[in-house]
């Protein structure tokens, strides 16, 4: 047989085969099932919108992972999504606005402008949940127990569970008032977890409380004295007190669900900080270097669509959780 360059895949894209569609077309019906089970309501939104509703709220952060395209019918710009996140919020504050709580579920397609690794896909299955309305760490604890469940019925092998704040790194930085490039850079020292990075800024910043948050890292016990080693740099208690009270209530819920679950504590993970406000949560699997699961708090997320309130929710690419 001959073949035809013209018939090449862009790279980051692929085709899946009969045995393979079949496996993964099976996965997705019952990690659906299993999230409607438990409570969260299916939900389809569209591959593309305009895109000033698309990058509206916390889908600014994905501009440029978004293809944009002119549309010939209303002359405005076209964005295929990047994140299904926003468009549920917009689903939440939109449509069920007259529900005081809202428990979505989604599976679809996603496209990137590039990938988040090399020799990644740019062409995702992006599965997820999402819980509105609810304040407290009850619904953290439920979006975790239905990821959980979501990688007991995906992936083989014990789990790795990374746990932290967003709110600590965030009044941390307000707390000095620091921002836009020195915020950047201190991100990304922070990113790189580079100690002699985070010296170097010594003469730009009180460095201290971020060497501390640095060391804030490794097994549920670090919580026994993180509160401690942190609280000198707040003048308000009552800010790191709420943070490390939700850590810890998760923590003791999860080690009594889920007493096989090797909990990682990470501090000074700063990673989706701009739109995350509360418990953030990466899932690892061994021989795997990027989560194959994440999520967190994000209240307010609908703000900008006109109905502000308590968001939590979990995300994963269900291709491939199908390969691990």
């Amino acid at each position: 047989m001959v073949y035809s360059a013209s018939w090449m895949l862009p790279e980051g894209v692929e085709e899946i085969l009969p045995a393979e569609a079949n496996q993964l077309e099976l996965l997705r019906r019952t990690v659906l099932d299993n999230l409607i089970e438990r409570g969260f309501s299916l939900v389809m939104p569209p591959v593309m919108e305009f895109v000033d509703a698309l990058l509206t709220g916390t889908g600014k952060q994905l501009d440029t992972q978004t293809y944009k395209f002119m549309d010939q019918h209303t002359q405005r710009m076209l964005g295929i999504r990047a994140d299904i996140t926003p468009q549920i919020a917009r689903i939440d504050a939109h449509h069920l606005g007259d529900n005081a709580v809202n428990k979505l579920c989604y599976v679809g397609t996603v496209l990137r402008t590039r990938p988040d690794q090399m020799g990644g896909q740019r062409e995702l299955m992006q599965l997820g949940a999402e819980i509105f309305g609810i304040a407290d760490e009850s619904a953290d604890l439920e979006v975790l127990e239905a990821m959980l469940a979501t990688l007991a019925i995906s992936v083989s092998g014990p789990l790795t569970l990374s746990l932290s704040h967003a709110g600590i790194y965030t009044a941390l930085i307000e707390a000095q008032n620091i921002k836009s490039s020195l915020e950047e850079q201190l991100f990304d020292v922070l990113a790189r977890k580079s100690l002699p990075d985070l010296q170097e800024m010594s003469a730009l910043i009180d460095i201290t409380p971020f060497e501390v948050l640095l060391d804030l890292q490794g097994n549920a016990n670090v919580l026994d004295r993180a509160r401690t080693d942190l609280e000198p740099f707040f003048v308000d208690a009552t800010l790191i007190d709420a943070a490390f009270d939700q850590l810890n209530t998760v923590v003791n819920s999860l080690v009594q669900t889920h007493p096989e679950l090797d909990i990682h504590i990470d501090l000074a993970d700063v990673s989706g900080y701009r739109y995350h406000t509360g418990l953030k949560f990466s899932a690892y699997v061994k021989n795997h270097g990027r989560a194959i699961a994440k999520g967190g708090r994000y209240d307010a997320v609908g703000e900008q669509f006109g109905r502000a309130r308590p968001a939590t929710g979990f995300s994963a690419d269900l291709k491939s959780l199908f390969r691990n």
